[in-house]
């Protein structure tokens, strides 16, 4: 690697570990969110009711994409020390910048579940 993309990479790494000093807990190692099929019938918002039954299970909606989200610490997450295994951290870890940190933001999804109630409602008013 050449000097200027170091001097780049090493300016750009103090900037998000600043960022991530101040965010404690961060936010991005709370949870874990994957992508879901878009529900297309009363089986599918079935499957996604028991789903959000589960403690600590969320729904969301985000550009039409639908979206299951678990609030689950990630277990090598410390407070004081941070990533208990930064330098051999996933890959999803490694990706994440800090343009995606939602340290400021509420996630200001376009749909948002918390509960089995809030589902259940959407789903009775928005049945065609």
């Amino acid at each position: 690697m050449s000097g200027k993309k170091r001097k780049k990479r090493e300016k750009k790494e103090q900037f998000s570990s600043e960022i991530c000093d101040e965010c404690i807990p961060a936010k991005c190692c709370m949870y874990f969110s994957i992508e879901i099929d878009e529900p297309e019938n009363d089986g599918d918002y079935d499957d996604l009711l028991w789903i959000i039954a589960h403690r600590d299970t969320e729904i969301y909606v985000n550009e039409d994409r639908w979206y299951l989200l678990v609030r689950s610490p990630c277990r090598f997450y410390d407070p004081i020390k941070r990533c208990l295994i930064y330098t051999r951290r996933p890959r999803i870890c490694r990706s994440h910048t800090t343009d995606e940190c939602e340290f400021d933001d509420d996630y200001g999804f376009d749909l948002h579940f918390h509960t089995y109630e809030e589902l259940e409602r959407y789903i009775r008013t928005n049945k065609e």
